[in-house]
């Protein structure tokens, strides 16, 4: 049942276990409880890591206007916060479950957080979890989620790497600009298909949509961004940015055609954004690519990349408006 100040009330009955919840955003002097408790898992809002992540969200103008939690008996007992991204896609971050009545609290504030976004400005709301968060991953599918990936992050030193791109001549390289904006999304949605790499996220959102939210993953150069065709075919894309705070260059998206696929044209591209990379004093380029992806995650580690951590990826999708 949902209140007319945007609360829902929930219940949970397990074993000898029941409570009444009540949802609401956490607004004013509820903010600082509800935010130790995504944090770690305790209401005591006079924290330091509380202090510190406000400290951090001023910093990067992070909004805590959807920050949900779970009340019983007046007290925060889970907590959910969306953070909209460019692109109309959001992340959320969900505090720790570690029972069954935490597992019911983040499951009905990340559902009522996700159900209250506006379809207008946001399609996607996307986890992040370690494998071993599988109490957060039940709380999550019992709020609407689903599975989309497991992800392999992966990394390489870029000093020394590389060598220059040798494409036969009917292939032409064009960087970023607007006149070639359509090349960029035809390439792109081209590429998509049969792909391996997240294949749940096909159809979800618009070229447009998609294009923001790689433009805002990092710094963006134009002269970074590249697109093959051969006359008027697209042949694929690669798309690299900058990641200061970490000394790299992240690979954003690599992604070819399908009548281009097997020809080591992606090793070429590769081993050109690693060299590419050392123009901008990066140190490493990191990627992350889905797990069920063999070819490319083969093509990785023959050019020497590592694996260097392993994420599960959620995915709430919101009604088109």
């Amino acid at each position: 049942m949902t209140g007319s100040d945007g609360s829902a009330d929930g219940s949970v009955t397990g074993g000898n276990t029941s409570a009444d919840f009540r949802v609401q955003r956490a607004d004013g002097g509820a903010r600082r409880d509800a935010l130790a408790v995504m944090l770690t898992g305790v209401a005591n809002g006079e924290g330091q890591a509380v202090d510190q992540f406000l400290h951090f969200a001023d910093q990067k103008n992070l909004s805590m206007d959807e920050l949900w939690m779970a009340e019983r008996d007046g007290r925060p007992v889970a907590s959910v916060l969306v953070m909209p991204n460019p692109g109309r896609t959001a992340m959320i971050f969900v505090s720790p479950v570690r029972s069954d009545v935490d597992l019911k609290a983040v499951s009905l504030a990340a559902g009522r957080a996700c159900q209250g976004q506006d379809g207008r400005k946001l399609r996607l709301v996307q986890a992040l979890l370690e494998p071993s968060q599988q109490m957060e991953r039940k709380a999550l599918l019992a709020a609407g989620f689903i599975d989309l990936a497991e992800l392999l992050y992966m990394r390489r030193k870029v000093r020394g790497a590389g060598a220059p791109m040798q494409l036969d001549s009917s292939i032409e390289v064009r960087h970023w600009s607007r006149q070639d904006q359509q090349l960029f999304a035809d390439a792109t949605v081209a590429s998509y298909e049969q792909t391996l790499d997240c294949p749940g996220l096909k159809g979800l959102r618009h070229i447009d949509d998609i294009i923001a939210g790689h433009m805002a993953s990092g710094q963006f150069h134009p002269e970074l961004w590249f697109a093959l065709r051969c006359g008027d075919e697209p042949v694929g894309v690669m798309l690299l940015n900058i990641v200061p705070q970490h000394c790299s260059v992240e690979l954003v998206y690599l992604g070819l055609t399908v009548p281009w696929r097997g020809r080591g044209l992606g090793r070429r591209l590769l081993l050109h954004g690693l060299l590419v990379a050392q123009g901008y004093d990066a140190e490493q380029m990191i990627l992350a690519v889905d797990r069920i992806n063999t070819p490319a995650v083969a093509l990785y580690r023959s050019i020497g990349f590592t694996q260097s951590a392993r994420k599960l990826a959620m995915l709430f999708t919101l009604p088109s408006l």
